[in-house]
């Protein structure tokens, strides 16, 4: 069907791309090319090697994928024999199993293909700069490959250029050398200072839209390379961001503790007022109001039941403090009514009346509430103190949530990003995870769920680093640094990655 498609697009459609032969291809540019397949190669799982011509000689010397260690299916002699005319075209992801399935010698269509300049060796640019031909993952602006059939007029074009080819007119000169397992020392037709600038060029439209932290002295590492490694190691990439998950960009802000590293989702509102609720079907107890910490006041509500509700205001050595350095104890009080109650008061903290003591609530609900943040706990790691602990606080002015925690006994739970990216440099995908309370997107996570502008800032962030409508290649660069570990599912061992040490460019903030 694709087929089908392609032939009836071919003949109504215009091309998605310019037809290009090889002669005339320039950097950073994106072509048709109509060529024939000389040998093909598996470089990876996620990218494949094609050694494709059609009879003419690029204006740049071209990339070489080393062959050592690759399982070459072709007439090595026969590419040898036409040298500098054969170019190496790497494919990746959804198109590989096509270029697996391409037979030697077929005539090939190759839509939307990318050229760019990349140097070999960072220390010697002017001499090392190579044309590198890439076939992106994905079918945006027709990408792909077709075969085309004998009676394609293309073909027939390409075989009569083919054939007038003269072999003994391209043999190595003194000053022209090849190489299938090392990098190649052509003489390009343009001046050596043109392909420099070109590349710096090249370089300049693909400035990086993060930063790195640390380890600045890391070199640079494909991921085709990273994946083959063994864990765990750190590495410095440079890549794309192609997508990330999860796209409603709230939903990866997580509550993580920092103790035993479990993960979980921030409780909704209607979650936490249900556990208020059923708080408050118990009255108040009245021996329990009035004491050396706090002062206590109760009331009715009407239309409700007649609910009770106590707030016990904690004393500053045997002093009520103003509302805004004041810390409340509410007990009965519905979510609504300690939303506001938190608007006024510097701190709140939600109880209920136990035996001995008041007593913290399930620790599902905030622990501490400050304006509209909530602070919560971990219940697998938290051993609960009595609230009267709340007496050795020397400061009672500021309250700050860490110190509540410590003599509650509770370990409090961190917000944090948690995301996926999927990155792409043009060598292999690599998946690796996100876990960052603030460097990262130099936004706290502990704010973002009830900050408009910081959701706005947020969203501004992954449109610059993942435009959405256009083509990756026109995506940013992003450095960053990632290491690799293992992990344990079920029976088996899996490799994961996870990015560390990196931040978004502040120029895009």
């Amino acid at each position: 069907m694709v087929e089908a498609l392609r032939a009836w697009a071919s003949t109504h459609l215009s091309a998605s791309s310019t037809l290009l032969q090889l002669s005339d291809v320039q950097p950073m540019q994106y072509c048709d090319l109509i060529c024939q397949l000389l040998g093909k190669a598996e470089v990876d799982g996620a990218s494949f090697l094609l050694k494709v011509w059609d009879g003419t000689r690029t204006k740049f010397p071209s990339w070489r994928v080393c062959m050592q260690d690759l399982v070459f299916e072709g007439d090595l002699s026969h590419i040898l024999r036409l040298q500098n005319l054969v170019i190496d075209v790497v494919v990746y992801d959804n198109h590989v199993q096509m270029a697996k399935s391409l037979k030697i010698g077929s005539f090939l269509r190759i839509y939307s293909l990318h050229t760019k300049l990349q140097p070999v060796n960072s220390e010697s640019i002017t001499s090392l700069i190579r044309l590198e031909f890439h076939l992106h993952g994905g079918t945006s602006y027709g990408r792909g490959i077709r075969v085309l059939p004998e009676s394609n007029p293309d073909v027939d074009q390409l075989k009569r250029a083919l054939e007038s080819v003269d072999l003994a007119a391209i043999q190595p000169s003194d000053n022209t050398c090849q190489s299938e397992n090392e990098d190649n020392c052509l003489t390009p037709s343009s001046s050596e200072s043109d392909l420099v600038s070109l590349y710096e060029l090249e370089r300049c439209q693909q400035l990086c839209a993060t930063t790195l932290i640390d380890h600045h002295c890391l070199e640079k590492t494909s991921l085709c390379a990273i994946l083959k490694q063994r864990v765990p190691r750190q590495y410095r990439i440079l890549a794309k961001l192609r997508s990330y998950e999860p796209k409603r960009l709230l939903q990866s802000v997580k509550l993580l503790c920092p103790k035993c590293h479990s993960l979980q989702e921030v409780p909704y509102e209607e979650n936490v007022d249900k556990i208020l609720q059923d708080a408050a079907t118990k009255a108040p107890e009245s021996k329990l109001q009035g004491t050396s910490l706090y002062d206590s006041e109760v009331w009715t509500t009407e239309g409700q039941g007649g609910r009770q509700v106590a707030v016990h205001f904690v004393k500053n050595d045997g002093i009520l403090p103003l509302s805004n350095e004041c810390l409340i104890l509410i007990e009965g009080g519905r979510l609504c009514e300690i939303s506001k109650l938190s608007s006024v008061f510097h701190s709140v903290i939600p109880v209920r009346s136990g035996p001995e003591d008041l007593e913290l609530l399930d620790l599902a609900a905030p622990f501490l509430i400050r304006g509209k943040m909530c602070h919560y706990g971990c219940k697998q790691c938290s051993n609960l103190k009595p609230i009267q602990n709340l007496s050795t606080i020397s400061n009672k002015r500021i309250w700050i949530p860490s110190s509540v925690a410590e003599v509650l006994g509770i370990v409090p739970l961190q917000y944090v990003f948690v995301m996926t990216f999927t990155f792409d440099d043009g060598t292999g995908v690599l998946d690796a995870y996100l876990k960052d309370s603030e460097k990262f997107f130099q936004i706290p996570a502990s704010e973002v769920l009830t900050d408009n502008n910081l959701q706005r800032n947020l969203e501004k962030i992954m449109n610059v680093i993942c435009p959405p409508g256009i083509k990756i290649d026109a995506y940013p660069w992003l450095e960053c640094l990632i290491k690799s570990y293992s992990v344990t599912r079920g029976t088996e061992q899996q490799i994961c990655y996870q990015i560390f040490d990196t931040m978004v460019a502040e120029d895009i903030i």
